[in-house]
C-alpha cells in the first residue's frame, strides 16, 4: 500500500511537475508542426527535412520533458548538457559539415547548387558550446550551495 505521506510527496512535487512538461511538450511541438506544412510546397527540394524535424522535435521534446521532470536536482544540468550536445551534433549533420548541396532540375539538365555555410556553422556550434558551459557551471553552483546549506545546518 501506499503511505499517506507518499502520496503527498507525489501529488505536491511530481504531478505540478508532470503538468508543466506536458503543457510545454504541447507549445514546443505546435510551432515545428505548423513549420512543417508551410513548407511542404518547397519538400521536393528537401525531400530529407521531413524526417529530420520529426528527428528533431521528438529530440528537443524528450529533453525538454526530462529537464523539467528533474527541476530542482543536478540531473536538471545533465539533461541540459546533452540537449546541448544533442543539438550541435544535429546541426552538423543537417549542415552536411558546412556544405549544403541542392541540384534543382531545369528543363534540359539539372544544376547543382553549393553553399559553403561553414562559419554559419561554426557560430552554431560555438552557441552550443556556450550553453554547454552554462550548464556546467550552473550545475557547479548548484551543487556547491548544496554542499553550503549542509554545512549551516550541522
Amino acid at each position: 500500500m501506499v503511505d499517506k505521506g507518499n502520496t503527498k510527496l507525489f501529488v505536491r512535487r511530481i504531478l505540478p511537475k508532470a503538468f508543466k512538461a506536458a503543457l510545454l511538450a504541447v507549445i514546443a511541438y505546435l510551432p515545428m508542426y505548423f513549420l512543417s506544412s508551410l513548407v511542404s510546397p518547397i519538400k521536393p527540394f528537401f525531400p530529407w527535412y521531413e524526417p529530420l524535424t520529426n528527428v528533431f522535435a521528438a529530440v528537443f521534446i524528450f529533453f525538454l520533458v526530462a529537464g523539467v521532470l528533474s527541476s530542482g536536482t543536478v540531473f536538471q544540468y545533465v539533461f541540459g548538457v546533452a540537449r546541448t550536445l544533442a543539438l550541435m551534433l544535429f546541426f552538423i549533420y543537417v549542415l552536411n559539415g558546412g556544405i549544403i548541396t541542392l541540384t534543382v532540375p531545369t528543363e534540359g539538365t539539372p544544376v547543382n547548387i553549393m553553399l559553403n555555410v561553414t562559419v554559419v556553422l561554426a557560430m552554431l556550434v560555438l552557441i552550443c558550446l556556450l550553453g554547454i558551459a552554462k550548464n556546467v557551471v550552473q550545475a557547479i553552483d548548484f551543487v556547491s550551495s548544496k554542499a553550503e546549506t549542509k554545512e549551516i545546518v550541522r
